[in-house]
């Protein structure tokens, strides 16, 4: 890939974790906290306590399914693959059946079939993202996902671009989608397009209140812009 910076947030809402940055191979890694390991003792605790009891009323199963869902967030924060999907599918068999479930194990597959080169885990990845998005279709998340997982690891490059084109038509104010844009047609080669991408996006972000967030991604614009333009105009003196 090439080095333009794409920011992703990390999204902690509810079991949606956007903690894939080595797949994504863009934007920051976020720090964890020192209180992961207690973090997983505590849940592992809970889940115990709750699997001793033999007969598991609708309050039980949805504690557990909530603890599992937990557990399997701070793995896939650990990048420990295997054991976030097996906690996830443990939430899910215990009743998570929610779009963010499924987000989130596509992202556990996406990341171990990426870094294992396997298609099958990346076929799961497809399949977990296409049914969050089943479920919500304004899942702008999961389309992204499912857009970079389709641009790098299955080669659907004009489906990609395609799924992210819909995504910004629907909320242009999903800034990473933007970001995402630019970038499949940066790598298509398609360095106008790209260019005027980031420049919308600049102009969009200079209208809005500064914050770390937003200072990140304007720098990463900024760069960006200044990156193409170099590179346009080298090919017109070649």
């Amino acid at each position: 890939m090439k080095n333009i910076k794409i920011f992703l947030v990390f999204l902690l809402v509810v079991v949606a974790v956007m903690a894939a940055a080595k797949y994504f191979n863009c934007g920051f890694v976020r720090n964890y906290s020192i209180n992961t390991d207690s973090k997983i003792r505590q849940a592992q605790e809970k889940i115990d306590a709750l699997e001793k009891n033999k007969t598991k009323d609708t309050k039980t199963l949805e504690s557990l399914a909530n603890w599992y869902t937990r557990l399997g967030t701070i793995y896939l924060e650990k990048r420990l693959w295997d054991l976030a999907i097996e906690n996830y599918i443990k939430g899910l068999q215990n009743g998570k059946d929610t779009p963010g479930i499924y987000y989130s194990i596509g992202l556990a597959y996406a990341n171990r079939g990426s870094e294992r080169d396997n298609s099958e885990d990346i076929d799961k990845a497809e399949f977990n993202y296409k049914k969050a998005i089943e479920m919500q279709d304004n899942y702008y998340d999961a389309q992204n996902a499912l857009a970079i997982l389709l641009f790098y690891n299955k080669n659907e490059k004009d489906k990609a671009i395609s799924i992210i084109q819909e995504v910004i038509a629907r909320n242009k104010k999903n800034y990473i989608a933007r970001f995402t844009l630019g970038r499949f047609y940066y790598e298509t080669n398609q360095l106008p397009k790209a260019l005027s991408v980031y420049e919308d996006l600049s102009s969009d972000l200079d209208k809005l209140p500064p914050s770390e967030i937003i200072n990140g991604y304007k720098q990463s614009c900024k760069e960006n812009i200044q990156r193409i333009m170099a590179e346009v105009g080298k090919q017109k003196k070649g």
